[in-house]
């Protein structure tokens, strides 16, 4: 169905070139009409037509889709080619079919090429391009020529030549391009597995909420009175309806488990807020819009990448290892491995595309809710690093991208299987740990800043040519501090929801968890705040802020397993941390983060995730996890799978990253002009300021001698 529903949206859009209902109607007297042959039809639709052709070809090569559907879907396209396509000159401009309309007015010239007509637009204005054999048309063009002059358009380089001149210098760019293809090949091959079926197809997803969880669920769970195979086996025999008994049992520990990560998940999602009023208040009055829209898009953009693959990519062989708190998802159970040394090391999922198929389960959309609002989370943090002066159309394909590449592949590494949590195989602890994401949030959306922050460049004045640094103060300190305490609120939800359980499996430890919590975040800000009063001789507000940040993320991946006393411990040193790492990107790399986003995230996620090999106490025991660090008796083996994990973090995030800028930039730039950055980014991108006067201000009466007002009559007999 997914499929189908992708060719329908690529046909309606080919249709909507031609005919749109209650479309837009030419003003003025029609002059003169040109209709368009089937051949000028074909080369005015042959951008959907090639796109159509692609995904068919590689639908074809992957068996997702029938022959009769896809002959369908050609005749489809061959029918909207069909469609008459006419343009009209009026004696007021120019119109095409009923899909647009344009004045004269709204253009200085038209530009003739051999298979196009380009209308240059004034100054404010959009150009109009009319895909078709103008020079065949001399009427057609004699008309257009009484409003506009007409200009030959300047000839084109050949193929050839304009590939190797943008390849030139940009090998690394251009080679950046290929994970694009790579991924699509291996989101089609997932795809047909998925919808298809195959020789291991998975159990039945549970579409109805009835079948998941029963009596045999609690066997062997680990808890004081665990339930022996041979003791349900005995009361299968004897007493069956203690077996139904148990049946209903685990059904309501899987809904106080639902219930549970369902509400801790609405808790992350509200950190959204947080994070558009910390952004907004940290930078200028000018961009508060572009910054704010930023925070509330990427929702939407981040969250459709992730339904489509990124999820799929994530969790999609999760099944394997199992998720017993959510009643198991056996059905995501496809994951892409390599063998070494006769281990099958997980690299990424491809179960769960669309939500689809096996992915379409009471349990997996759960899992699905909570750990979108994760990957959200990473995805907004550029949006505060590279603030002030990214172009739109960059932040949307980003938006996207980290939603379906960045986040989901090193998440698959570390929580769905992947090879950084099979680590304790070859003697590292317990493989990689990272409880609630220092590491897989945090450090991924940091070093994504990092990467793009270093491509997009300073903003303009942030930097003199003595090499002095200019403090760029944001407008609104206030909205900051309230987005802080909005985010403190939401990490009740992000660190303790992921125990993804409240009933069984050492999940009561959920209270510790939210104290451990609590506790980081606000000596972060301690720390902090005393830090820069020492330093400079007053606290700083924005460092303040910071530091409360950075000890919330800190305690993020070691929140599961230490105790509130080294919690604390964890958040003082973020708190100090943070200041540190400000100056050192702001002074040293001469990178520029308005927010601070780098040092939160990026530094305070790596710190985080060392800390588990050091602190954790080995009290907690998850389904059976226990996790040492070195204070507690290991001898470094969990250590070494934390700074394992760290490294490929930064490798992985921030190198695909910086590739993915750099070719968006090479394309079609990432970074808006200088006279929009001056401007401010909210009318140039967006057209709207984020603090406009009011539509209807007052005025004072003009000066002059005061009205004259008549005395009131006396009321008829009085």
């Amino acid at each position: 169905m997914a499929v189908l529903a992708l060719f329908g949206l690529m046909l309606v859009l080919m249709l909507m070139r031609v005919a749109v209902p209650f479309g837009v109607k030419p003003e003025g007297k029609v002059m003169r009409e040109v209709q368009l042959s089937f051949r000028e039809r074909l080369l005015y639709h042959r951008g959907s037509i090639y796109a159509i052709g692609g995904v068919l070809l590689l639908m074809a090569l992957t068996g997702v889709v029938s022959p009769p559907i896809e002959l369908i879907v050609v005749l489809a396209a061959f029918m909207i080619v069909g469609i008459p396509i006419r343009f009209a000159v009026t004696t007021k401009g120019i119109g095409v079919n009923s899909v647009a309309y344009r004045d004269w007015s709204d253009f200085s010239a038209a530009e003739v090429g051999k298979r196009f007509l380009r209308f240059v637009p004034r100054p404010g204005h959009h150009s109009l391009k009319l895909t078709f054999a103008a020079e065949q048309h001399p009427p057609f063009m004699r008309s257009i020529e009484r409003f506009l002059p007409l200009t030959t358009a300047q000839p084109t380089d050949p193929l050839w030549a304009r590939t190797r001149r943008l390849l030139k210098g940009r090998i690394v760019q251009i080679a950046a391009l290929l994970i694009v293809p790579a991924v699509a090949l291996a989101f089609l091959a997932g795809s047909s597995v998925a919808l298809a079926g195959g020789p291991d197809d998975p159990p039945k997803p549970d579409r109805s909420g009835l079948n998941t969880g029963t009596g045999t669920d609690l066997i062997g769970d680990g808890t004081p009175a665990t339930i022996s195979q041979d003791d349900f086996d005995k009361a299968t025999k004897n007493e069956p309806f203690a077996v139904h008994l148990a049946d209903w049992v685990e059904q309501n520990r899987l809904a106080s488990n639902f219930i549970w990560v369902l509400v801790t998940g609405y808790l992350v999602m509200f950190m959204q807020a947080g994070f558009a009023l910390v952004e907004t208040g940290f930078c200028r009055a000018k961009n508060a819009m572009h910054v704010m829209l930023m925070n509330f898009m990427v929702y939407g953009l981040a969250m459709l990448g992730y339904f489509v693959c990124g999820f799929a990519f994530q969790f999609g062989g999760i099944g394997k290892v199992g998720v017993p708190n959510l009643g198991g998802l056996a059905t995501l159970n496809h994951e892409a491995t390599i063998s070494i040394h006769g281990t099958d090391w997980g690299l990424f999922g491809y179960r769960g595309f669309f939500l689809a198929g096996s992915g379409y389960d009471v349990g997996v959309a759960v899992m699905f809710l909570f750990q979108m609002v994760f990957m959200d989370t990473a995805a907004t943090i550029p949006t505060g690093a590279m603030a002030e002066r990214w172009k739109w159309t960059g932040f949307v394909v980003y938006s996207f991208f980290i939603g379906t590449i960045i986040y989901p592949i090193f998440g698959n590494w570390a929580w769905g299987g992947g090879w950084l949590s099979q680590l304790g195989n070859e003697g590292f602890g317990k493989g990689y740990i990272d409880f609630a994401g220092s590491g897989v949030v945090h450090s991924v959306g940091g070093w994504t800043a990092l990467a793009g922050a270093m491509v997009l460049g300073a903003r303009l004045g942030k930097y003199n040519k003595d090499g002095t640094v200019n403090a760029i103060p944001g407008h609104n300190i206030i909205l900051a501090a309230l987005g802080t305490l909005i985010l403190a609120f939401g990490w009740f939800g992000f660190n303790p929801g992921s125990t993804l359980g409240a009933s069984g499996l050492g999940n009561l430890r959920i209270g510790i968890v939210a104290t451990t919590t609590m506790l980081a975040g606000a000596m972060g800000g301690l720390s902090a705040m005393s830090f820069t009063w020492l330093t400079n001789k007053k606290p700083d507000p924005g460092m303040c802020i910071n530091g409360t940040l950075a000890g919330l993320v800190a305690i993020t991946a070691p929140s599961g397993y230490v105790s509130p006393y080294f919690g604390v411990i964890i958040g003082g040193i973020a708190g100090v941390l943070v200041v540190l790492a400000v100056n050192f990107f702001d002074r040293v790399l001469r990178v520029d983060d308005p927010v601070g986003a780098i040092s939160v995230h990026g530094v305070n996620g790596l710190w985080g995730v060392i800390s588990v090999g050091l602190f954790a106490d080995g009290t907690a025991n998850y389904n059976g996890l226990s996790v040492e660090g070195i204070f507690f008796g290991d001898g470094g083996g969990q250590l070494g799978a934390q700074i394992i994990g760290a490294v490929a973090c930064f490798v992985w995030a921030f190198g695909v990253a910086w590739l993915f800028f750099k070719a968006c930039d090479a394309i079609f730039g990432i970074r808006v002009s200088p006279d929009d950055e001056l401007a401010g980014l909210d009318v140039p991108e967006l057209g709207l300021p984020g603090y406009s006067p009011d539509a209807e201000p007052y005025r004072a009466p003009a000066p002059g001698p005061a009205p004259h007002v008549p005395a009131p009559q006396p009321a008829a007999g009085a």
